[in-house]
């Protein structure tokens, strides 16, 4: 396990370019935060669609109101909040966070959109958007170094968000990470429309993942409004790869096997190599990818994976920026007019505050939680 997290930490840290990415201020730059609102989480409340929504915020325990700092919203699975998820990955330790705004928002009812009933896509849009605004206006942001990823049900909202032109281009790069990605099956109801061609993409995914398979699961209904029991299809992963490398004119496709079940597949896309990744570990079921033990796994009574997720996530968000070219200095289009179906074929108030670290007394709770996230 020491010789597969050391060869994926050399690999990661060759992904990161050495040029200095350029600043984008957001107007919270020189704001004053309060001492006690560093390095730990606090909750904010705001107004979005007449509704009263919320998102947890973690600044780094380095964070300097004089200077932007890049942004990565985590989405939770299903039925699950905001804590679940940042728990579950860790990302507000140091190791991770240095520099970085982690933000965890919490989906209506548990649930983030997914297109068949419940919270109607476009109201997940605009507290995604009005969550951005708050956090631009309140913290020193680089506004062009936000990011996006996610788990399951998560997941799947993070490529709703790639898909929506307008939401989408506050981001520069997405990493699902186990997603459901209901509607984007053979004769899905999803469309998908991103802001610029190509638009940097990470996906992880498990081969041995039985709740969402990645050879894709039929619904347990044909309803159109199906019930919260019912199960949601999903297509196979490779369906959903092939969508997003037609929709960024993607060629070059390498695959690379980093060890014995982990394969690493990288795109050229639209002349920009590296635009499009893919990791396939084939031995990880339905869990945060992690070589240490995480809570996802220890409720599914899974070993770590052989991938540290939180690396390779980190190390693709940084060599992306929005209206920019990449780090390593490939000049990439800016955005365009491309549209398409969701297939291969087509073209604030602090309501409250918590530690950011779960004392060890906590973690059968916390894995009693992780027990009821199921899709």
């Amino acid at each position: 396990m020491r010789g597969t997290t050391r060869h994926l930490s050399a690999l990661a840290l060759a992904l990161l370019a050495p040029t200095a990415p350029v600043l984008a201020e957001s107007a919270g730059c020189g704001k004053e935060v309060a001492a006690s609102d560093i390095g730990v989480t606090v909750v904010r409340n705001i107004t979005s669609s007449d509704t009263g929504r919320s998102f947890r915020v973690h600044l780094p325990e380095d964070y300097d109101a004089s200077t932007p700092h890049s942004v990565i919203f985590g989405f939770h699975g299903s039925p699950g909040i905001g804590l679940y998820f940042e728990f579950d990955t860790r990302f507000d330790d140091p190791r991770w966070s240095s520099g970085r705004i982690l933000v965890y928002p919490d989906a209506l009812n548990g649930t983030w959109a997914t297109g068949y009933g419940g919270t109607p896509v476009e109201q997940d849009l605009r507290f995604v958007q009005d969550s951005i605004d708050y956090l631009e206006d309140t913290y020193c942001v680089d506004t062009a170094r936000i990011y996006a990823t996610g788990i399951s049900n998560g997941g799947g909202f993070v490529n709703r968000i790639a898909c929506d032109r307008a939401v989408g281009a506050n981001f520069a790069a997405f990493a699902p990470s186990s997603g459901a990605y209901t509607g984007f099956q053979r004769g899905g109801n999803a469309t998908c429309t991103p802001y610029k061609t190509p638009l940097p993409i990470l996906s992880i995914h498990g081969g041995n993942d039985t709740t969402v398979p990645y050879d894709g699961r039929n619904a347990s209904t044909s309803s159109t409004s199906p019930g919260p029991d019912d199960i949601l299809a999903t297509p196979p992963i490779t369906y959903w790869l092939e969508g997003w490398a037609t929709r960024n004119n993607c060629t070059n496709m390498t695959t690379t096997t980093i060890n014995s079940t982990v394969h690493r597949t990288v795109w050229t896309c639209d002349g920009v190599d590296g635009a499009m990744e893919h990791w396939r570990e084939d031995t990880m079921g339905h869990v945060w990818p992690s070589t240490e033990p995480t809570f996802s796994q220890i409720s599914a009574g899974e070993p770590p994976t052989k991938i540290e997720g939180n690396e390779v996530i980190l190390a693709f968000f940084d060599k992306w920026q929005v209206d920019a070219p990449p780090a390593d200095g490939t000049t990439g289009p800016g955005p365009s007019g491309t549209t398409g179906s969701a297939g291969p074929s087509g073209t604030g108030n602090a309501a409250g505050r918590t530690a950011g670290s779960l004392a060890m007394a906590g973690v059968g709770a916390a894995v009693a939680l992780f027990g009821e996230i199921l899709i």
